[in-house]
């Protein structure tokens, strides 16, 4: 496209939270010529997303600490320079004075700084951290010297920062959960990206944000309520950390009589990890499932039982949890989930390639491990083989999926769970793939992520439709429950209207999706 239609700006060593990009952007797009904006820091995977979305980058030398502002225009030639001239004034109006966002009333008192807050709430046992991630982890270490345990939200920590805070609150008995830990649950109250289900006997340690959502969800459905969960960031598990929070959680939890039965769930820890973390569960001597996704722990013992997916994990501990036999609980789901044959063969086989498209990381590494089982190799960005990475995450090859919460797509961007619209995009522009014969993506509920995800979703499966008529089946799982704010139901009802195929689970899903292309 000609650059008469687009306008960039580079903002020198600025930054601005994602919301508040996001934010401006949906202004913008309000305007009549506007058809593209797009606020973002000057990163990699940005330049990448803007590319694919028809800006021209000739000249462009942002950094990862600048902002980039690009609006692009369908307007007629002559009136292109005065609508591009007031979106970006536009722009910078609304940076100065977010829309959306709550004037402060001049009332009650707003602390600024931790020492304010504190001063404010003297008894207060835990701080929530969302800064840019390269001052996450100096904050976090002033919260642990001042005795507060830390939900760290904020991504991209240098995991030797991850390290050295965790360290020090192991020596002061405290919990750092995360970096790019989005859910917790305390005393059955949920914070950052969580969903309404109830309280109960069960608690969960887990080293992934997505895989604890899927679990407490899977729960509730089953009439199981969760106590506490304990989110520890992914790389927790990796052996450059070591476990440490993992651990500290799990001993913690162990020793609290409120507990009757424990799940530690996550990706695959490092080995020696993951047999540090069974040994402790052993030692426990409670009831407990360990869930992690496909690693290499295996065989119930000792009442420990060895899971290797998410619906598994909570399919067992329900079962536990109420008295039952938890290997019975286990057949009874693998029955189910031969029974989506008979699915497969009623929607019709399709042709070619499976595209999955992922707001949850963990969901969508047992979507890989799922799928692998059925039709082989899969390649991502984030695969169970590294030589099955994708050399560009914008592009799939061949059976492919891509998890839009890694740390490459959320660098001055919005989590996919509060902002779809790279997606629906995406599921566009793989329908008009001619080798694509399956679609396959999550909805994440829950307070904290997208308002209506079903919703936003739909323009782009409305363009696929379009574009690929019945040749591609789209198959998705929601990952939430009726009293969510989005309402589960709801959502499914917004997609099954547009033809859909929505499972009950991640698990089911995957296999629903790869048996439709199976042979």
């Amino acid at each position: 496209m000609p650059s008469s239609h687009q306008r960039i700006e580079i903002v020198r060593r600025t930054y601005y939270d994602s919301v508040t990009l996001m934010l401006v952007a949906k202004e913008l797009l309000k305007d009549d010529g506007v058809s593209v904006a797009s606020l973002s820091m000057g990163t990699e995977a940005n330049y990448k997303i803007m590319g694919s979305g028809g800006f021209d980058l000739t000249g462009v030398d942002a950094t990862p600490n600048d902002l980039i502002i690009a609006v692009k225009t369908g307007a007629p030639e002559a009136e292109r320079e005065d609508v591009l001239t007031a979106a970006l004034a536009k722009a910078k109006e609304y940076l100065a004075n977010p829309p959306g966002r709550k004037a402060d009333s001049g009332g009650d008192y707003r602390p600024k700084s931790l020492d304010g807050a504190l001063s404010v709430l003297p008894d207060a046992n835990l701080a929530l951290i969302s800064v840019a991630g390269r001052y996450a982890g100096d904050v976090a270490m002033d919260c642990i010297e001042k005795g507060l345990n830390v939900m760290l939200y904020s991504d991209n920590v240098p995991v030797e920062k991850e390290v050295e805070i965790k360290k020090a609150a192991a020596e002061k008995g405290l919990l750092v959960m995360g970096p790019d830990c989005g859910t917790i649950i305390i005393r059955g109250v949920a914070m950052g990206m969580a969903n309404a289900c109830p309280p109960g006997p069960v608690s969960i340690v887990a080293a992934a944000g997505t895989g604890l959502q899927e679990v407490h969800v899977q729960l509730a459905r089953r009439g199981v309520g969760v106590l506490h969960g304990i989110g520890t960031g992914g790389r927790d598990v990796r052996r450059e950390v070591g476990g440490i929070m993992c651990l500290q959680a799990v001993n913690a939890l162990l020793a609290d009589d409120e507990v009757e039965l424990l799940i530690v769930l996550g990706k695959p820890p490092a080995p020696e990890v993951e047999q540090k973390i069974l040994q402790a569960v052993k030692a426990g001597k409670k009831p407990a499932v360990l869930g992690f996704i496909g690693g290499e722990a295996k065989g119930d013992s000792g009442g420990v039982f060895i899971c290797r997916e998410l619906e598994e994990t909570a399919a067992v501990a329900a079962a536990l949890a109420k008295g039952g036999d938890g290997a019975r609980a286990r057949e009874n789901l693998f029955r189910e989930y031969e029974a989506l044959r008979r699915r497969a063969e009623t929607i019709g086989k399709r042709k070619g390639f499976l595209r999955g498209l992922y707001s949850g990381g963990t969901l969508c590494y047992e979507g890989q491990l799922i799928a692998r089982d059925i039709l082989g190799p899969i390649r991502s960005n984030t695969p169970l083989d590294k030589k099955m990475k994708l050399e560009d995450s914008l592009r799939s090859e061949q059976h492919s999926m891509v998890d839009y919460g890694e740390d490459e797509f959320t660098q001055g961007r919005l989590h996919p769970m509060i902002d779809v619209s790279l997606r629906a995009e995406r599921i566009y522009e793989e329908a008009k793939d001619q080798e694509v014969g399956v679609i396959l993506f999550d909805v994440v509920l829950g307070y904290g992520c997208n308002d209506n995800p079903a919703a936003g979703l739909a323009e782009g499966i409305r363009k696929a439709r379009s574009a690929a008529g019945d040749r591609i089946a789209f198959v998705a799982s929601i990952c939430g429950v009726d009293s969510d704010p989005q309402n589960a139901s709801e959502q499914r009802k917004i997609l099954g209207e547009l033809g859909v195929h929505v499972c009950d689970s991640n698990a089911r899903a995957a296999r629903l999706a790869a048996m439709i292309l199976e042979g």
